[in-house]
């Protein structure tokens, strides 16, 4: 998946890498970003102690979940931290349920790119251009490995939406026409 990047893609100079997986995979990560995409400031957001060993502390900086800052106000952390205004935040989806809400929701509140790392250490931005990645990554998570069979889970999940919907609907004909009569 590496080598999917043109030049009208994020540069790689300032990255928040979010340590949401086995460290290993962190290691291999910051190799990449130091050694082929050359950049110049990677912070990594962690929840182990002290940072990988890749990591150049020289350009950069890592926080810890841990902090005192962290723990009593999250979303104020957040905001600080995404201040630092990062052209691309990676995030590890590597399976492991390791800082899962936080790698989403800084997803989620970040104004910069969002690129996806798996377990191989293999990644790609988070778009629409890349969305045949996600699809794939998201079917091997769920286990699902037919297209039809996630397109199934979808229509499964909307099922308790659609009765729903039926009965509200239902509810509000048969009032009308109590009215009506009434």
């Amino acid at each position: 998946m590496r080598g999917l990047f043109s030049k009208a893609h994020p540069s790689f100079d300032r990255l928040l890498v979010v340590e949401s997986g086995p460290r290993d995979v962190t290691e291999t990560f910051l190799q990449h970003l130091y050694e082929v995409q050359k950049s110049s400031h990677v912070d990594v957001l962690s929840c182990y102690p002290g940072g990988p060993k890749a990591f150049d502390p020289e350009r950069g900086t890592v926080y810890s979940v841990h902090d005192t800052a962290a723990r009593e106000n999250r979303g104020r952390f957040i905001r600080r931290l995404l201040a630092n205004r990062y052209t691309i935040i990676a995030i590890l989806c590597t399976g492991d349920p390791v800082l899962a809400k936080w790698k989403w929701v800084i997803a989620l509140r970040a104004k910069a790119k969002v690129l996806i790392v798996n377990e191989h250490a293999g990644f790609f931005l988070l778009d629409f251009q890349h969305r045949r990645f996600a699809r794939m990554m998201l079917s091997l998570r769920l286990g699902v490995h037919q297209p039809f069979q996630l397109r199934l889970l979808g229509e499964l999940l909307l099922v308790p939406f659609t009765i729903a919907y039926l009965a509200l609907y239902a509810v509000y004909v048969h009032m009308r026409r109590a009215m009506r009569t009434g």
